[in-house]
């Protein structure tokens, strides 16, 4: 490993990444989602999907892209961190490609939404309140399935950030940072699940919360890389 891998580059590889999926998650809900999903109007909902469907799909390919980002991240997350441990940078790796998985997922609910509004011969057999109202629970379930990729994230973010604050080759500072992210996201998950009338305060908890730690490990990355010396010690210390 040691004698392929260069670890800088690595590092400012996850980095930029990381940059670019910062800019398009706003993106994809912003495009996709933002404006055409109506809370407790299904006629609303349906009819915004239908006549922006363009806008729709883009959303869509956005999403594509980002879940496929995050399994690349992934495996380059675990030989970045490999030589902290190997189990937990494992258990790291593990959590986020769950989330990808989840993300790629999600993908077939907006698919089902669009499809219930295309107008095809077949969905003669349904009502136009039933087509509505399938079209509305297609997107609520994508909604709440965001929420289940926020418990693998926030699972990813706590081991990440223990992985960071041991490694030695990265700022302590960047691990808390990490950690706190990962509260973030768990507090958002569990407490929308626990307590739905909360989602609001949630979502700019997790923002306050997780956005320094991804954003200032990202710029790290990026800028700083890894302290080389200190990484190429870890490899004879692999747990």
């Amino acid at each position: 490993m040691t004698s392929t891998t260069n670890p800088r580059r690595l590092a400012r590889i996850i980095g930029a990444l990381y940059l670019l999926l910062v800019i398009l998650g706003p993106i994809a809900f912003l495009v996709g989602k933002t404006g055409l999903v109506v809370s407790g109007d299904p006629a609303a909902t349906a009819a915004n999907i239908g006549a922006h469907e363009a806008m729709f799909r883009a959303g869509m390919a956005v999403a594509g892209i980002i879940f496929l980002a995050e399994i690349v991240i992934s495996a380059m997350l675990y030989v970045l961190f490999r030589p902290v441990s190997r189990h937990w940078s494992m258990a790291a790796t593990l959590a986020r490609v769950g989330l990808a998985v989840v993300q790629g997922i999600n993908l077939a609910w907006s698919a089902l939404a669009l499809s219930l509004v295309s107008g095809a011969a077949y969905l003669s057999a349904f009502q136009a309140d039933q087509l509505d109202a399938l079209t509305q629970l297609f997107m609520d379930v994508d909604a709440f399935m965001v929420l289940v990729w926020g418990l693998f994230f926030g699972l990813h973010l706590a081991i990440l950030g223990w992985l960071v604050h041991r490694s030695g080759f990265l700022p302590r500072l960047l691990g808390w940072m990490l950690a706190i992210g990962s509260i973030g996201y768990l507090l958002q998950s569990f407490g929308a699940i626990v307590a739905p009338d909360a989602v609001d305060l949630l979502a700019t908890l997790v923002i306050v919360l997780s956005v320094p730690g991804e954003l200032g490990f990202a710029i790290w990355l990026v800028v700083r890389g890894v302290d080389l010396g200190k990484w190429t010690a870890q490899t004879a210390n692999v747990s």
